[in-house]
């Protein structure tokens, strides 16, 4: 995934109210940033960090800014939860996920379960149709990637949906994308949300598919790179 224009760098001041973040451009404007991310960004708000910005066009916004990148020392960290799904999107269209190959037909954002939507659907080819949960991972602790860094009972109850699924006889797939290179390895974040970490091992059990990956981060874009290992146990 390429960004659409060049980003623009600034200075982390804070990080608060779940979705927004102070921000001190290269030029000393100090300005109000969008951040789209619910979680605690463990690892990757801390004060007077390096931060890379995109500029929204849409005059109806608020704020035109939007955090994409903040750097933990010289590590590059992907913080826009809605950019994972774009680019697990694009690596199953160019083959790059083999447990996904084949399927004629891709649909995004599509109602299932209970008040519930699924990111990626895919269908066709005579394949049984797969529901693939796309999870953003950001925080890492000596080169393991972990989610979640809140407690969250939304993924939590995904989980258990996708669960039925299998049972119904499809295809249910749980994909983390660390948007951040320095990982090798993934594991639930049991001391977080010890809920979601055993809704995953019983998720697993049922039948659903976890996969893994780490992607490259740069102010060019956030390149899908390469499985990571599992560990959920």
């Amino acid at each position: 995934m390429k960004f659409e224009q060049d980003l623009i760098e600034g200075t982390l001041v804070r990080r608060y109210k779940r979705f927004l973040a102070d921000v001190v451009l290269e030029s000393g404007e100090e300005i109000t940033a969008h951040c789209a991310n619910p979680g605690s960004m463990s690892g990757c708000s801390e004060p007077g960090s390096k931060v890379l910005l995109s500029l929204q066009s849409n005059p109806k916004r608020k704020f035109k800014h939007q955090l994409e990148i903040v750097y933990n020392g010289r590590t590059p960290i992907g913080v826009h939860t809605g950019r994972p799904n774009s680019i697990v999107a694009e690596a199953i269209m160019k083959g790059k996920i083999p447990e996904v190959a084949g399927y004629a037909r891709m649909r995004r954002e599509v109602a299932y379960g209970k008040n519930s939507r699924i990111d990626i659907l895919l269908e066709g080819n005579g394949l049984r149709t797969c529901y693939i949960e796309v999870k953003n991972v950001s925080m890492a602790r000596e080169n393991v990637a972990y989610f979640p860094d809140a407690k969250t009972e939304r993924g939590t109850k995904h989980l258990r949906e996708l669960a039925n699924i299998v049972r119904e006889g499809h295809r249910a797939m749980v994909i983390f994308l660390a948007q951040r290179g320095d990982v090798r390895g993934f594991k639930p974040a049991e001391d977080i949300d010890p809920d979601f970490s055993e809704a995953l091992r019983d998720a697993s059990a049922r039948g659903v598919e976890i996969l893994c990956f780490r992607s490259r981060v740069s102010k060019k874009g956030i390149e899908f790179e390469k499985p990571i290992d599992l560990d959920i146990n």
